[in-house]
C-alpha cells in the first residue's frame, strides 16, 4: 500500500483551489469548520454541555452536535445571536473590503 505524503496532498490541494468554483466552496466549508470549533470552544469555556446549552436555547442536543460539527444547514443569523447571548458574548458581522483572491470569510 502507498503512503500518501502530507506534502503530495498540500501541492494537490494548492493545485485545485486554482479552479475558482472549488476555491469558493472550500472557503465556505473552512469558515463552517473554523465557526463550529468556535461556538464548541466558547461552550466549553462556560462549562456547559451540549445537552446544557440545547436546554438554554430550546432545542434538541441533536441540533448543538450539528451546529459544533457543521453539519447545520440552518443555522441562521437568528440562531447565531441567541447561541451568542447565551454564551455571554456578542455577535459582530463585517463587510470588510475583500484582497482580490482572497477568502470573504473569517471566523474570529
Amino acid at each position: 500500500m502507498k503512503r500518501i505524503r502530507l506534502e503530495n496532498i498540500n501541492i494537490d490541494l494548492k493545485e485545485q483551489l486554482k479552479n475558482a468554483e472549488f476555491k469558493r466552496l472550500y472557503e465556505l466549508e473552512c469558515a463552517k469548520v473554523a465557526l463550529a470549533q468556535k461556538i464548541a470552544e466558547l461552550r466549553e469555556a462556560k462549562h456547559l454541555n451540549q445537552a446544557d446549552l440545547a436546554k438554554k436555547l430550546g432545542v434538541s442536543q441533536q441540533f448543538i452536535s450539528q451546529i459544533e460539527t457543521g453539519e447545520g444547514s440552518n443555522l441562521t443569523l437568528k440562531t447565531l445571536l441567541r447561541l451568542a447571548t447565551t454564551l455571554g458574548r456578542g455577535l459582530r458581522i463585517s463587510f470588510p473590503k475583500a484582497a482580490k483572491g482572497g477568502s470573504c470569510l473569517k471566523v474570529a
